[in-house]
C-alpha cells in the first residue's frame, strides 16, 4: 500500500517553485515516508522505537528525531543547504 502526499512547494534561489511530495510506503512490515522533490528521491523517515531516524539518501547521513514532521524537516533543511 502507497499513499502520496503533496506537503507544498518551496521557493527556491530565483524564485522556483520545487514540488515536495512525501510517499507512505511499507518496507519489511515497517512504515516509511519517502521525501521527493520533483521526482528524486532525497530522503527517507524511519520509526526507531520510540523515536525517528531522518536518513539522507545521497550519502545516508543519519538523524535522530522526536517525530515524524521533525525528520520531514531536517530532510528539506539539509537538501536545501547542501544544494549548489
Amino acid at each position: 500500500m502507497e499513499k502520496s502526499e503533496m506537503i507544498g512547494e518551496i521557493v527556491a534561489k530565483k524564485d522556483k517553485n520545487i514540488e515536495v511530495t512525501i510517499n507512505d510506503i511499507e518496507r519489511g512490515n515497517q512504515p516509511i515516508q519517502q521525501v521527493m522533490i520533483g521526482k528524486r528521491l532525497i530522503g527517507e523517515v524511519i520509526p526507531d522505537n520510540d523515536r525517528f531516524k531522518a536518513i539522507m539518501v545521497n550519502d545516508q547521513t543519519n538523524f535522530f528525531v522526536r517525530s515524524q514532521e521533525e525528520g520531514l524537516a531536517m530532510i528539506i533543511q539539509e537538501y536545501h543547504l547542501h544544494q549548489h
